[in-house]
């Protein structure tokens, strides 16, 4: 299978000569790391079991009887080459379905367009309000100091909300280790699938994914900056594990970091469990279509350990199995 490389258009309202330099990698990456869920660092955590690394994949299916098979691919959505090409059973189930569902249709501009002028939009404090009013000193001089390392000017997230602070800096964090949106699992299918004039599905709407952050209060953004901050420092040995466990299809691994992982907690249950609620009700209703139906979404989706969309599916009296 071709992969592709997507090119993003930058938002012209984002104006301004220090917008017009940085925009691009914290946007962008503040989406794909939206989409990813669990994005940076690491706690320690149980060793699982270790399967023979390319035994199996981080691909799934699903049977029920009078539907046609289902398939689940759990997405990385910053990547980079190494991922490529796919292992041949991926390839062989993505050929022979005739529709792709994904989280969002990221062919689609207007949808990349929407998600920006959301996170644009919900993300600004509030007018009249300063960032330094609402973030405690000490962590104001944490994300300080962060920036200072990073030699990106702090007057270009004074204008934010601490979730959307939060979500950029752990995306940018990751696309530090070398990783990007560009090699995303789901980015390169959703390009295959359109030059191959599959049916897309988008599973979700820019509004409900950002909704998950934005809807909540300031106090619950405070927490979450914070813990990011504190995984962000061993983002470089998370995201490298990370990438391991999906190349060897490693899926208690998987599950072990992601859930490992502290930043989101707060967010848990509008992250995963009404999202994987959303997420089943719609793989069901594709496949009691009669569609021939690959999905690919975030692998926390996938492999956690509570109602995670597997589960939910296996509920609805779906076999399922790793592949």
């Amino acid at each position: 299978m071709k992969r592709l490389r997507k090119k993003w258009k930058i938002p012209d309202f984002w104006g301004g000569p220090v917008w017009n330099k940085f925009c691009g990698t914290i946007l962008f990456s503040a989406i794909f790391c939206l989409l990813l869920n669990a994005c940076a660092g690491k706690r320690p955590v149980e060793k699982s079991p270790e399967p023979v690394c390319g035994e199996k994949h981080l691909l799934w299916k699903a049977e029920k009887s009078g539907a046609p098979a289902v398939w689940l691919l759990g997405s990385i959505h910053l990547a980079d080459s190494s991922f490529y090409p796919f292992p041949s059973v991926i390839d062989s189930a993505f050929a022979a379905s005739t529709l792709l569902a994904a989280e969002l249709d990221l062919n689609e501009e207007s949808t990349v367009q929407e998600t920006a002028q959301l996170m644009a939009e919900k993300g600004r404090l509030p007018s009249g309000m300063t960032l330094e009013e609402v973030l405690p000193k000490n962590l104001y001089a944490q994300v300080d100091s962060l920036l200072q390392d990073w030699e990106i000017p702090f007057e270009i997230f004074k204008p934010f909300r601490p979730w959307m602070i939060a979500v950029s800096l752990s995306a940018m964090a990751i696309e530090r280790t070398g990783l990007s949106g560009e090699y995303g699992i789901d980015v390169q299918l959703l390009a295959e699938a359109n030059d191959l004039q599959k049916e897309i599905f988008a599973i979700e709407t820019p509004a409900e994914q950002v909704n998950v952050f934005s809807n909540a209060e300031d106090s619950l953004g405070i927490q979450y900056l914070k813990n990011t901050l504190n995984e962000i420092a061993v983002a470089d040995s998370f995201v490298n594990e990370i990438a391991n466990a999906w190349k060897c299809g490693d899926a208690n691994k998987m599950r072990d970091l992601l859930e490992s992982d502290s930043s989101d907690d707060v967010y848990a249950e509008e992250l995963y469990t009404k999202r994987n609620i959303r997420m089943a009700e719609s793989i069901d209703s594709l496949a009691s279509l009669g569609k021939k139906v690959f999905v690919v979404v975030g692998a926390a989706h996938l492999v956690g350990k509570d109602d995670n969309v597997l589960k939910l599916l296996d509920k609805r009296g779906y076999r399922i199995e790793q592949w």
